[in-house]
């Protein structure tokens, strides 16, 4: 019995420097700036007008033409993220009706699928808002690990920057409740 845990504890302390010698590097903190991230913008000119995208622009989130941004990183496999389809759309619709369209914008951002995973995701749960592929995983470097569904909130700040409002993986708190709050911070009557 000794011997397992003197193993189990030598693995914790190699490992330890790894996760200080990361610093933190690439995992959000609320109340402290997104990251500049570029990853593919939706194809759809529709999709680009409503983020505010111009012809060859990148989607970088924390860019994006709203008061307040409300990121989903999701993976189209993950039984979470299908799950909790139907709420997030209908927080997008808790969105138009509150008459905050032009203030709140969504995008969600496929961790690991492709372009034609996502059409099929977005087709299937009748997703009212931009999703975009991020094969190549970029979002990793922003988020450190991924576990989807993982949700961000940012709000653009006056004059440029932006500051993280709400950062957590798994279930999104109550549509109305989280709304309302994430208003309140991003000062959106």
């Amino acid at each position: 019995m000794y011997k397992a845990l003197a193993v189990v504890l030598a693995a914790l302390l190699l490992a330890a420097p790894m996760a200080l010698a990361n610093g933190g590097k690439g995992m959000l903190k609320v109340g402290g700036p997104f990251p500049s991230a570029k990853f593919q913008a939706p194809e759809d000119a529709g999709q680009r007008a409503y983020l505010g995208l111009k012809p060859g622009d990148g989607l970088d989130p924390a860019k994006v033409d709203a008061d307040l941004v409300i990121v989903e990183f999701l993976n189209i496999y993950c039984p979470h993220c299908q799950r909790q389809a139907p709420r997030i759309n209908a927080l997008y619709e808790l969105i138009q009706q509150k008459g905050w369209g032009s203030k709140i914008k969504m995008v969600g951002i496929g961790a690991s699928n492709t372009g034609e995973e996502v059409e099929g995701y977005v087709r299937h749960y009748k997703v009212p808002f931009p999703v975009v592929p991020d094969y190549k995983v970029k979002c990793a470097e922003i988020l450190g690990t991924v576990y989807t569904p993982y949700f961000v909130a940012i709000q653009r700040l006056p004059g440029g920057g932006s500051r993280v409002l709400y950062a957590a993986s798994g279930e999104l708190p109550p549509g109305k409740r989280f709304l309302e709050d994430m208003a309140v911070q991003a000062g959106i009557k």
